[in-house]
């Protein structure tokens, strides 16, 4: 995406011709005003006939008309097209990637019960159905994707192409391995922003059942990039039913068998507008997803391509719909002339 003044409007047409020289032959479509078109008829005095305005300018028009195809079918040899564009909008939506745990414990369903990565009531796969619906309500969103576990793997940088999109979610569909290390993919997730210009809100969405802890160093880095990039965070955390809350406070403070209440503390003391969703249930996960596409409703600017356009078929076509219309005057006039021949024969 690139920073551009916003417009409302696209650009000028900018054509292109790839035969050029054919414009050689527009000399031609002059022919038809130096042809006559009427039959040469005798009159003892050319000034007995009254002159004919009507008459004048029908004549004139179907020359007019006859030159107007001419042009357009010399136009259509040169292959006339419409260049690449690059238009510029106003929207609402969000910059958001997509941080989607990738973990052998997303395997499960929310009972903490195994089912491989395939089932429909693993936490991967209703993640899987409703990020699909997220993006399609969403209308003028960047998504980027990236999946995690041990590391963090690069899908999907932002962009606009729903179908691009669905089918980085789609691929999710192969088991999970590995741990929790959200470290690493919140590096990557940040790394997306770097050298874009701020057009409106930005965002990344954790998609989690877990946590790991993360050293003071890389905190602290963190925090300076979330600041740096001016990225929001929202951690949809799909806890097992049987799971402690993140606001649930161990009873030991040192102790490592809850990350996630670390985890949440820290990112609330980052400074940055963060929020969290906790679902423990197919539903619960629906309402979260649900509440962030209405909190990312800011006005947002991009700039869109749009793809070269041939124009040489439409020239044909308006060639051939002048043609018919000549073809059609043609007619009537022989109709009209075996009439005043069978009138005065």
């Amino acid at each position: 995406m690139s920073a551009v003044p916003q417009t409302g409007e696209e650009q000028a047409l900018d054509i292109g011709l790839t035969y050029p020289w054919a414009l050689l032959l527009l000399p031609l479509a002059l022919v038809p005003f130096f042809a006559s078109q009427a039959k040469a008829l005798r009159y003892s005095s050319l000034s007995i006939l009254p002159f004919d305005g009507l008459s004048f300018l029908f004549s004139n028009g179907v020359k007019l008309l006859t030159a107007l195809v001419m042009l357009l079918l010399i136009v259509s040899l040169t292959k006339p097209y419409q260049k690449e564009q690059t238009v510029e909008r106003m929207g609402k939506g969000a910059q958001i990637v997509i941080l989607l745990d990738r973990s052998a414990s997303m395997n499960e369903n929310f009972a903490g019960r195994y089912f491989g990565g395939g089932a429909s009531e693993s936490k991967v796969a209703m993640a899987r159905q409703l990020l699909s619906e997220f993006v399609l309500q969403r209308q003028d969103d960047f998504f980027g994707m990236i999946s995690f576990s041990t590391a963090p793997i690069h899908v999907l940088p932002l962009t606009q192409d729903k179908e691009a999109i669905l089918a980085a979610i789609r691929a999710t569909k192969t088991r999970g391995r590995g741990v929790t290390n959200i470290a690493p993919g919140l590096y990557m997730a940040l790394s997306y922003f770097t050298g874009i210009p701020v057009t409106g809100s930005r965002v990344i969405l954790l998609v989690s059942d877990g946590a790991a802890k993360i050293d003071i160093d890389t905190q602290t880095t963190l925090t300076q990039l979330f600041h740096q990039n001016r990225v929001m965070l929202y951690w949809v955390y799909l806890r097992n039913k049987d799971s402690a809350g993140l606001d649930a406070k161990p009873a030991n403070v040192n102790e490592s068998t809850t990350p996630e209440y670390f985890l949440h503390q820290y990112f609330q003391s980052m400074g940055i507008p963060y929020r969290s969703f906790e679902a423990e249930n197919p539903q619960a996960l629906q309402e979260a997803i649900k509440a962030i596409g209405e909190l990312e409703n800011k006005p947002i600017r991009y700039s869109e391509k749009i793809p070269r356009k041939d124009l040489a078929e439409t020239c044909y076509l308006w060639s051939i719909a002048g043609l018919f219309a000549l073809l059609l005057i043609k007619y009537f006039e022989l109709k009209t002339e075996q009439k005043l021949i069978k009138r005065y024969s």
